[in-house]
């Protein structure tokens, strides 16, 4: 898991339950199955969360994922290691990343 070392980070909308306002966090590294999460807001290991973010010209919305793994900072920040859960919107993420996929999910 890689602790805040990143050179960019890609905000993120956290949400957690219909019944809950959204949350924030910073995607540190994104891959079409993975991805690693910074948030001041503490979450439990095996919860699934849906993520929004733009990813170059691309908007997602609520990528499911669960979280694999929780540490906490020496600054308090929780550092997930995630994994998304569906196939379908993992494909998109690999479009996004490839650069082959239109401005609008």
């Amino acid at each position: 898991m890689n602790l805040n070392s990143a050179d960019s980070y890609i905000p993120a909308e956290i949400k957690t339950s219909l019944d809950l306002p959204p949350l924030w966090g910073r995607l540190g590294s994104l891959s079409p199955g993975e991805a690693e999460l910074v948030s001041h807001f503490e979450l439990p290991r095996g919860k699934v969360i849906a993520l929004s973010f733009q990813l170059g010209r691309s908007a997602f919305e609520e990528i499911r994922a669960r979280i694999k793994k929780v540490l906490r900072d020496e600054d308090g920040y929780y550092n997930y290691s995630l994994v998304f859960l569906d196939p379908a919107q993992a494909e998109l993420l690999r479009a996004a990343i490839a650069g082959t996929l239109p401005p609008s999910v």
